[in-house]
């Protein structure tokens, strides 16, 4: 997701993008039921549905609550497609008179995610929190003889900020590969949707679209058992993201609107990541991006 704007000289756009979200606490693995042990009862909120069966076949599933605080930073660059302005007409392409193809953002966002595991493989949440972020990039002008003005490259600087809010789904499923430390193999694939009303911390600026982003990611990993009350996890997987491609804005004094279609350079990248289990309540995970994209990812989790 991302902003864009032109005042005067200067041109910037800057992407919004969550893929704010935890993996399951447990996931879905499968053990082998010992006999003597007692029959697994209802949690209070009788969630999930199916649990109880799930539980006495032998699989070991996550507290159906969960309240997550995560954090993500990210850096990643943005073709410029097409630029047009308008004061008051018809929009009309610049994209002859100045050159700006590509842009790099730095974003950070805090979000806070409340989740339920409505079955044993499916888990549903949704985000709130808060982004901002900063783009660089370079401006280059051509030369205007008439008014003895030579040929410049600007430098762009421009900040922004808003808040975050969305929904999203996580399907997750494992199998016990082998009895040493419990080892699990799982997959896991989530997608989620957010919005976010932004605003530029140049107050000469206004907009009043709203970002959207549509991400999905997949991940396949392994999770081993350290000790009676603690377990870790690794994996690796990959992630897409599809955001806004067009802005519509205007500068604070009405006295021009623009529109400015773009696209990520990549919407791909890989990701590696680990999660660390202490009992049944709290888990705590570190996920990277690598690529063209890249980003770090921290959070905590209870659950309950």
């Amino acid at each position: 997701m991302w902003c864009a704007l032109k005042t005067g000289l200067f041109l910037w756009v800057c992407p919004w993008i969550t893929v704010l979200f935890l993996l399951p606490n447990r996931g879905l693995s499968q053990t082998i039921p010992l006999e003597g042990q007692p029959e697994p009862t209802p949690h209070w909120s009788h969630l999930p549905v199916w649990g109880v069966e799930a539980e006495a076949k032998g699989f070991q599933l996550p507290l159906p609550f969960g309240i997550g605080l995560n954090y993500y930073r990210e850096q990643q660059p943005f073709n410029i497609k097409d630029l047009q302005v308008s004061r008051g007409g018809r929009p009309v392409s610049v994209n002859d008179l100045v050159q700006l193809d590509r842009v790099d953002t730095t974003q950070h966002n805090g979000i806070a995610r409340l989740d339920a595991w409505l079955f044993p493989f499916l888990n549903v949440y949704g985000l709130l929190g808060y982004t901002s972020g900063n783009m660089q990039g370079k401006v280059a002008l051509p030369a205007i003889p008439r008014l003895g003005i030579p040929a410049q490259t600007l430098p762009l600087d421009i900040s922004y900020e808003g808040p975050t809010y969305g929904v999203g789904a996580t399907l997750a499923g494992g199998f016990k590969v082998i009895d040493w430390r419990n080892l699990t193999l799982f997959a896991v694939a989530d997608a989620n949707y957010t919005r976010t009303p932004l605003d530029f911390t140049d107050e000469r600026l206004f907009t009043d679209t709203t970002a959207k982003a549509l991400v999905f990611s997949t991940r396949l990993g392994l999770r081993a058992r350290l000790s009676e009350k603690m377990h870790v996890a690794v994996w690796g997987g990959a992630m897409f993201q599809d955001v806004s491609d067009s802005l519509i804005g205007r500068s604070a004094d009405n006295g021009f609107a623009f529109l400015v279609v773009q696209n990520p350079v990549e919407p791909w990248n890989a990701l590696v990541g680990g999660r660390l289990e202490i009992g049944r309540h709290v888990d705590m995970m570190v996920e990277g991006g690598i690529g063209v994209r890249s980003s770090i990812m921290g959070g905590v989790t209870f659950r309950f």
